[in-house]
């Protein structure tokens, strides 16, 4: 016995069959959860879906939405009356800006109204110079408007044309207490929407204002033509030529040596021609 080793004793203890079989069990009841929360949250991702579809579908057929009341601010009356028959057509006025409509004529749906649409239609109208549509839920539109005021009379025979500081054509209207008038003699006929050169109407203005002022020459009325430009004509039957627009200031300098001139001859002028890059005069 002293001489034999004896081996120590060795417990085996077996661990994988368990482990498989707790492994096993999760595997086949782990699917059954998920998949029931997944398509339980469909079904009400579905309703939920389905109720907002056919809550749009009310509200896009309903008339809580439709234009009741139109708000129009800043608006002379005839600009007024062209914004309701384009936007509320058959309308009644109550006041002096807001429209009421009845209910069997109600406005567009102001979810799908197009306010940037309605806005450029308006401007449009040649006395608007801009305008801002806000829609305000439920059924209520507010208008403002900025219009063009008339600074200038533009004569095409006997028809006087109010024209804004944009050069746009306003309507046709009286002259008085406009800064300067100006006569058409040639060309195709203006009507209210076109637009005149800024340029024109900014010369004419410094015609009337200098020529009186600085070189004694009152001018009876200043003429365009799309050929000949601007001309003055004055006292005496008096006529300066001032072609187009441009280089105004060097053309003033010009006719000031010119009538400096004929009084030197003591002779009154009679024609100026400024149009060329040499000047021609007479006098009378």
């Amino acid at each position: 016995m002293r001489g034999r080793r004896v081996s120590p004793a060795v417990a085996v203890v077996s661990v994988d069959r368990p482990r498989t079989l707790r492994y096993r069990k999760a595997a086949v009841e782990e699917p059954s959860g998920p998949g029931a929360r997944h398509v339980l949250g469909t079904f009400v991702l579905g309703l939920l879906l389905a109720g907002g579809l056919a809550g749009l579908g009310w509200a896009f057929q309903s008339d809580t939405f439709r234009v009741r009341q139109v708000t129009i601010s800043g608006a002379s009356p005839a600009v007024q009356q062209a914004i309701e028959d384009l936007v509320a057509p058959g309308c009644a006025e109550s006041l002096a800006g807001p429209i009421e409509c009845p209910a069997g004529n109600l406005g567009p749906n102001e979810l799908t109204l197009n306010a940037g649409g309605i806005a450029r239609q308006v401007e449009q109208l040649p006395l608007v110079k801009s305008v801002q549509v806000k829609a305000v839920l439920p059924n209520r539109l507010q208008i403002s408007v900025v219009e063009r005021q008339p600074e200038a009379a533009w004569l095409v025979g006997t028809e006087t044309f109010r024209v804004a500081s944009d050069g746009v054509v306003i309507d046709r209207g009286p002259r008085d207490g406009l800064k300067v008038v100006v006569g058409q003699v040639a060309g195709e006929a203006v009507k209210p929407g076109d637009h005149i050169d800024v340029e024109i109407i900014k010369a004419a203005e410094l015609l009337q204002e200098r020529l009186p002022a600085d070189f004694g020459i009152p001018p009876k009325r200043i003429e365009y033509s799309p050929v000949d430009g601007l001309a003055v004509i004055g006292d005496q039957d008096f006529i300066a030529m001032f072609g187009p627009p441009r280089d105004l200031n060097l053309k003033m300098a010009e006719l000031q040596r010119i009538v400096q001139l004929a009084k030197d001859k003591r002779a009154p002028l009679g024609f100026v021609d400024l149009r060329y890059k040499t000047p021609y005069f007479r006098t009378r």
